[in-house]
């Protein structure tokens, strides 16, 4: 697939470094309430809309637009790229166990911290499934990692909301969404063939680089928290245009009249969010996939059609399973990591996640009948067997989330089976890492952000 080589993006990017960033960067912490997915059905009430949507639902007044990525001009363009790079390159953190991390990467250690909670003990006492796959709250976890990634973009610029990619249209996808003056091309020299990202503002080249600790694919070194050794390139083995989403698949998914089934559609359902994860491959078809800003795009446009589904009379907490769900999933349970910490995951993970103020680790588990320790992104997301046979898929469901013994059901197979027999035998010890999530009292700036997103709505909603 041949892309054009532009760089016009570099000088426009300096200049909004210029005009948006000449104040002093302050942290971006997590929210600190409770969140629950009963917390987040109304996407109003968060303070934004799709463009294919009416200003409507239980808020009124104006709000703020999220816009198909293929409408945006290059200057909307050139600042939502300035904003993501600007969390990456420039906004930095010290973690408790003296980490050097940037706010971006944050991000991305949450959703491998969310992972990790499978096969542990959640407060009530039953076994955990991962937090934000494969169960009821996929949709509400992911909408609100979002308006968190959304809110941190807003740091460095207000105006900034996070597109969707419409994988239904191929033109767009091709000429537009995959080029170097918007989310960078295909991987492989001159954007062909897949592999590493060589150009654009997402490639080394232009100082966008992966943590080896949260890109590990490979090898299965220790997850120590500490991101030794040369960096990684993001890369990418886009698929054949033939194979995006049609709009067939998304109809057959809004069609579904029951909640379980409409989520169940749109994660694992051909062509849909599985699958584009998969389309895009490489980096992208891991845990650690918010490392591909394509991710936030592509996340956008699963919530977008979840909205759809909510305002073609399905809106309200009567749409969404109150029980019957694992732990995390259910109307009013707690959603990590918005839940004051009382689900435990590796705190070597923990200590890289955006500071919760005031909120402390849990005792490490020590119960090893019931769980092993992840010692690498890896035990999250692939095995040889996957690699070589399908290439990297997107299971969130795969044997390797489970650190189970081997005795009992894969407490994640729900709507997909595990892929392999659970671990039987192995044992990795817990690490010796003992500070959990510490307060950043320093990084408490960032809290007093609290948008008033309605009255910062978009020039051309």
């Amino acid at each position: 697939m041949a892309f054009k080589q532009t760089f016009t993006w570099i000088g426009l990017v300096a200049g909004t470094v210029v005009a948006f960033c000449a104040n002093p960067a302050q942290a971006y912490t997590f929210s600190r309430s409770l969140v629950r997915p009963a917390d987040v059905i109304d996407f109003t009430n968060l303070g934004y809309r799709y463009d294919t949507m009416p200003n409507s639902g239980n808020t009124s007044g104006t709000l703020q637009v999220r816009t198909n990525a293929a409408t945006m001009t290059q200057t909307e363009i050139d600042r939502f790229v300035n904003a993501v790079v600007t969390l990456k390159t420039q906004r930095f953190v010290t973690t408790p166990n003296g980490v050097r991390i940037s706010e971006y990467d944050q991000f991305v250690a949450t959703h491998l911290a969310t992972m990790d909670m499978t096969g542990r003990r959640a407060p009530n006492g039953t076994t955990l499934v991962n937090g934000a796959h494969g169960n009821a709250a996929f949709l509400p976890w992911h909408r609100q990692f979002l308006d968190e990634f959304e809110r941190a973009l807003q740091t460095v610029d207000p105006s900034v909301t996070i597109p969707y990619w419409d994988s239904t249209n191929q033109s767009a996808t091709r000429n537009i969404i995959f080029q170097n003056n918007f989310m960078g091309p295909n991987g492989g020299a001159g954007g062909v063939g897949g592999g590493t990202v060589q150009s654009g503002p997402f490639s080394r080249a232009n100082g966008w680089v992966l943590r080896r600790d949260l890109s590990n694919t490979l090898n299965r070194g220790a997850w120590t928290g500490l991101s030794t050794g040369t960096p990684r390139d993001l890369t990418r083995n886009l698929g054949a245009l033939t194979s995006l989403t049609t709009q067939t698949q998304v109809n057959g998914a809004l069609a579904q009249t029951t909640y379980n089934a409409f989520r169940s559609r749109l994660e694992t359902g051909t062509g849909l969010h599985n699958s584009m994860h998969n389309w895009i491959g490489g980096t992208m078809g891991f845990q650690h996939s918010p490392n591909d800003p394509m991710f936030w795009l592509h996340h956008a446009n699963v919530d977008r059609l979840w909205g759809q589904w909510q305002l073609n009379g399905r809106w309200g907490n009567s749409f969404y399973p109150s029980s019957g769900q694992p732990y995390g999933h259910n109307l009013l349970d707690p959603m990590f990591p918005w839940n004051t910490a009382n689900i435990p995951i590796a705190n070597d993970l923990r200590d890289l996640m955006p500071g919760l103020p005031g909120v402390t680790a849990t005792a490490t588990p020590t119960d090893s009948s019931l769980f092993m320790m992840a010692n690498a992104p890896s035990d999250l997301s692939d095995n040889t067997i996957e690699q070589s046979q399908n290439g990297y898929m997107y299971n969130p469901w795969g044997h390797m989330a489970y650190h189970g013994d081997g005795t009992e059901p894969c407490p994640d197979e729900i709507a997909m089976p595990c892929d392999m027999p659970c671990h039987q035998s192995e044992h990795v010890p817990e690490p010796s890492v003992a500070l959990g999530l510490l307060a950043f009292g320093a990084l408490g700036a960032g809290s007093q952000f609290k948008r008033k997103r309605k009255a910062l709505a978009k020039a051309n909603s």
